[in-house]
């Protein structure tokens, strides 16, 4: 049974994400007062609106950011992320945020389940058909992942 709900629910992120596209993490930024220098847990880095919609979008490529608050990786790479949304949010790119210590929502335990490899920070990019096409823990460069979103684009 508990298998046959997971498939339904990633089916209707599917069906949901291919009828009305919506682009999670809209108005994407970093939380006032994180710092990069210290591990303080002053909350998730990111505040986003729409931070719930973990579903691929079809027919866009979708950068999708895991992380957990009180780490400086995590901090720090959650800069490059938003620098990235700055580059293409103009709905090139869906970007899906889930911090790894408080996925709330089926589909967000479901991408962990799938896709996060055990290790914060991480980067996971799905291509336009939502399979996923590159993954890195740690901190990355701006520059390398910004070139594997071109290559996706």
């Amino acid at each position: 049974m508990k298998f046959t709900c997971t498939v339904f629910l990633l089916g209707a992120c599917t069906i949901a994400s291919g009828i009305a596209p919506s682009f999670s993490a809209e108005n994407l930024r970093m939380r006032e007062g994180v710092s990069y220098f210290h591990d303080l847990d002053q909350g998730f880095p990111l505040v986003a609106d729409k931070m719930d919609d973990v579903c691929l979008a079809q027919g866009h490529p979708t950068l999708v950011f895991f992380g957990a608050a009180g780490d400086l990786n995590t901090n720090r790479q959650a800069r490059r992320v938003v620098d990235l949304y700055k580059k293409y949010r103009a709905g090139q790119v869906k970007f899906v945020i889930i911090d790894v210590d408080h996925a709330q929502s089926p589909d967000a335990r479901q991408m962990m389940k799938s896709h996060y490899p055990g290790y914060i920070p991480a980067t996971v990019l799905f291509d336009k058909q939502g399979k996923s096409k590159w993954n890195q823990t740690g901190e990355v460069e701006l520059g390398l992942i910004a070139s594997q979103l071109e290559k996706l684009l």
